[in-house]
């Protein structure tokens, strides 16, 4: 069986960096409410409307919250609510999301020693979020940890978004490896599909996101607790006490 070796590594931040429920519920519920002007009822329906059920606590795989962007947001808002564009709703969530998102987030793990762990193995990192650039640098900046990333992009960054192989390939580039070369992390089947689409050298799905293991399995390599358990994962990879990490060809 032909080997490739990881050269890099490609987080997605909410769900794999920082707990996706315990981070992004209680924004998202703020946020629903203030679009639908105080009415609970209303805030539900748009919830819902975005993927997430809060009577059952269940999110969509593929649904904007879970997946997607602030656009994706709005324009799942747009039908349900009067007084705003769509322009206004994605400023609206885009603002909460730079403003509460950096203070709500909480940390799957120690990601500062995490970090300096796979830094210091000679591993450029990156991260690629469906969330604002400016609000991905704001939480990375609260937590003390935008020094460990060589690159950093959101969904305004530019052309190229999840799920398009072409952010693995944005990111290659910044760092000087092959796309084939990257280890791609995340907990949403975009994430996954990124992964795949771009020949990504090991695909990692964790379990800190809104989808379980049934819903991860068969669209990566391996399924991971948290993102914690990554240094463990590649060194079982590797098959040799190195700092190489080795993952099937594709």
């Amino acid at each position: 069986m032909k080997m490739r070796d990881v050269r890099a590594i490609l987080f997605d931040k909410d769900g794999t960096l920082f707990d996706f429920r315990k981070t992004w519920i209680p924004v998202m519920r703020k946020v629903s409410l203030e679009a639908a002007g105080g009415n609970r009822g209303l805030s539900d329906e748009l919830l819902r409307a975005a993927g997430y059920d809060p009577g059952t606590d269940t999110f969509l795989p593929d649904g904007p919250i879970a997946a997607g962007n602030s656009g994706d947001i709005a324009r799942a808002w747009g039908p349900l609510v009067t007084g705003y564009s769509l322009e206004d709703l994605q400023a609206m969530i885009d603002s909460a999301s730079s403003l509460m998102g950096p203070g709500a987030s909480v940390a799957v793990c120690d990601l500062s020693g995490l970090f300096g762990e796979l830094r210091r193995a000679g591993y450029p990192l990156g991260l690629a979020t469906s969330d604002s650039e400016a609000a991905a640098r704001a939480t990375l900046e609260r937590f003390d940890l935008a020094g460990f990333f060589s690159w950093i992009a959101g969904y305004d960054s530019g052309d190229a978004k999840k799920p398009d192989p072409a952010v693995v390939e944005a990111f290659a580039r910044a760092v000087g490896v092959d796309p084939r070369s990257v280890a791609v992390v995340g907990d949403t089947w975009h994430d996954l599909a990124m992964g795949r689409n771009a020949k990504a050298a090991l695909v990692v799905g964790v379990l800190t996101g809104a989808l379980g293991r049934d819903k991860l399995e068969g669209g990566c390599d391996a399924v991971l607790e948290s993102i914690a358990d990554i240094p463990s994962l590649l060194n079982s990879r590797s098959g040799r006490d190195t700092d190489a990490i080795t993952a099937r060809d594709k």
